[in-house]
């Protein structure tokens, strides 16, 4: 038993060498100090425990939720901490990349879209950047202009403005990608990773702490998830439970340990798809209006013989539940001239500080006085928005303009919620599961793929380190930060 022990662990360390990790030499320490026998002899028989749908099969971690960030969360791993055993659990099975890039020349482009930042970009590898560019499934923007309605402010900056924040010089400002091509092309990564096992379509039916007595000293109890897919339950161990699971985290809740402070915006957004006379230039437009901001952002294009180039793009509009129902249930004709009337017409000179009515009942003074001020208050405005056009040589550019609506019409109220502490036993919270933010500024993929690389830089550190993520020293260094 002593001579297949070790052979097996020789095997292991000779194996994970082949890979040139880091890990090698602090996995060759434990073998030698015959600390972490228990941990590596698991993975060898995994594969066999793993057919037996009653047999209870150990992961290192487990994610619940495959959209954008949790498979994004598993892609990681994959690539950064390759010795560790990944479950994804998801209700949904998204579909082949291949089956949805080639529905592109059928369909309009999707209205369920992100704007991601460069960085965010470049956390999806080139593989799947190179098959989404390649289908023409992004659309990359590097200029964005912001005006306000009532008034003469507007901003207008491009990629060559990063510069000035201290990162290095970037070809784009961002890309507006969709999620079902998005998530696809992910999964498809992940469909050939080893080390990765994807559930689906699954529905979780319990997570508690193991009750196992099975562990070494200095060991944890690792969570057990009870799951169904189709007609067949099954339970698994995970020495790391990760919620991606959004905004209504069932693992989050679940677990309990998580409290979050809440708050209702008071405000609906609709998005929709609209058809666009000409290009869009690759620049988003985003108008702030009295009851929220409405935003235009490029999608992709579509090529037809005999229509030519048909140029699309999103319309995010943030405003008043009264309002988003009001929109929703016009015609499409009338969304397509309420919209076009906003986003044509440019900055406007300041509003008055004083109403006329005080104004004519103010005694003669105070009301030349309140004259005299608001005159003073536009010159400024006005002047300083132009000396801006004139310094960069960039006036106000009107947006194209919408002929269509084409696709449905999405609605969805807007809430802040944000978990107090991202950690607990064993657990930790990524993405809408930790956070919800207004879709103002675009930040919440772009923030919940930050808390996926985050969270696999730190694993990485630790698993190299020679702690690992399975005792608790390895966990407690690991999570918090």
């Amino acid at each position: 038993k002593a001579e297949i022990k070790n052979n097996t662990i020789k095997m292991m360390i000779a194996k994970i060498r082949s890979h040139k990790r880091p890990i090698c030499n602090s996995i060759e320490s434990a073998w030698r100090s015959q600390l972490s026998f228990r941990c590596l002899s698991s993975r060898v028989i995994e594969n066999d425990a793993m057919k037996s749908s009653n047999s209870t099969q150990h992961f290192d971690v487990t994610i619940v939720g495959g959209g954008a960030v949790g498979s994004l969360m598993a892609f990681l791993l994959s690539k950064k901490v390759p010795s560790l055993r990944v479950a994804l659990l998801d209700s949904r099975t998204p579909k082949l990349g291949k089956d949805v890039l080639n529905e592109k020349t059928s369909i309009e482009p999707n209205a369920r879209a992100y704007a991601l930042s460069p960085t965010s970009l470049d956390l999806l590898g080139d593989n799947v950047l190179n098959r989404l560019c390649g289908n023409e499934r992004v659309a990359f923007y590097d200029a964005m202009q912001v005006w306000e309605s009532n008034g003469p402010a507007a901003l207008h900056f491009t990629k060559q403005d990063l510069v000035s924040i201290g990162t290095e010089q970037k070809e784009i400002l961002g890309a507006v990608i969709e999620d079902e091509p998005l998530v696809s092309c992910i999964w498809d990564e992940l469909r050939q990773a080893e080390q990765i096992k994807l559930l689906s379509p699954a529905s979780i039916k319990k997570i508690v702490s193991s009750t196992s007595s099975n562990h070494p000293p200095g060991y944890a109890s690792p969570i057990e998830i009870s799951y169904q897919i189709n007609e067949t339950e099954s339970t698994l161990e995970t020495d790391l439970l990760i919620a991606a699971d959004g905004a209504n985290s069932f693992v989050r809740k679940t677990l309990g340990n998580f409290p979050i402070v809440s708050m209702n915006y008071d405000r609906r957004a609709v998005t929709f798809t609209v058809k666009l006379g000409s290009s869009i230039k690759q620049t988003a437009f985003q108008r702030f209006q009295p009851n929220g901001p409405i935003a235009l952002l490029p999608v992709w294009s579509n090529k037809d013989d005999e229509k030519g180039t048909i140029h699309y793009a999103n319309i995010v509009w943030s405003t008043t539940p009264e309002e988003a129902e009001e929109l929703q249930a016009l015609s499409n004709e009338d969304v397509v001239h309420r919209v076009n009337a906003l986003l044509q017409s440019g900055p406007t000179v300041t509003p008055p500080l004083f109403s006329d009515e005080m104004k004519s009942a103010a005694p003669w003074p105070f009301s030349d006085a309140a004259k005299g001020l608001e005159h003073l208050s536009n010159s400024i405005n006005t002047g300083l928005s132009m000396s801006g056009w004139t310094e960069r040589h960039q006036g106000f550019i009107v947006p194209p303009l919408i002929t269509e609506v084409v696709g449905r019409r999405f609605g969805f109220d807007l809430n802040l919620m944000h978990a107090k502490k991202y950690v607990g036993p064993r657990s930790a919270l990524i993405g809408d599961a930790a956070h919800t933010v207004h879709p103002m500024a675009g930040q919440g993929l772009n923030l919940g793929m930050a808390d996926a690389e985050c969270l696999t830089r730190n694993i990485q550190h630790v698993v190299e380190s020679g702690m690992g993520i399975h005792g608790m020293a390895g966990f407690q260094h690991a999570l918090p930060q």
